[in-house]
């Protein structure tokens, strides 16, 4: 289930901007992710608010998640979602090379009580002009 967020309030993304002027326009397809970075950021959100057609309309095609049944990708996404505590979100690195780019970060995620905090390296695709996520690679500690 989608939650709702006051336009006022601070983004999830943590980018320090309210939603309304940060992720919303993106989540409600009134605008385009300027860069990878606020694609990568407005997934995290995404991941939030419970986002699920955001989340899956921001993957690249060639994105192995597009492999299985549109239904059960939805209800991985939701079940994620709902499971799920996404506190915090850092950027470690961004870099965009033409139509390519990668974004490393760091999420602060609790599921079942137990921390399942991460750091990967997302790529992401520009596809007729809009970023998309193509898929990610685990950082090592």
């Amino acid at each position: 289930m989608k939650a709702r967020l006051g336009p006022t309030k601070p983004c999830p993304c943590q980018s320090g901007v309210r939603y309304e002027a940060c992720c919303r326009p993106l989540h409600t397809a009134d605008a385009l992710p300027s860069s990878a970075e606020a694609l990568m950021r407005s997934r995290f959100a995404a991941f939030v608010l419970g986002d699920v057609d955001y989340l899956v309309a921001t993957l690249a095609p060639e994105h192995e998640d597009l492999a299985a049944p549109r239904a059960a990708l939805v209800q991985t996404l939701r079940e994620t979602c709902r499971t799920a505590r996404f506190m915090g979100l850092t950027i470690v690195s961004a870099n965009e090379s033409g139509d390519g780019a990668w974004v490393q970060f760091r999420a602060r995620v609790f599921s079942g009580g137990q921390d399942r905090s991460f750091e990967e390296t997302s790529e992401f695709r520009r596809v007729d002009g809009a970023w998309r996520y193509v898929g990610a690679r685990a950082v090592s500690a």
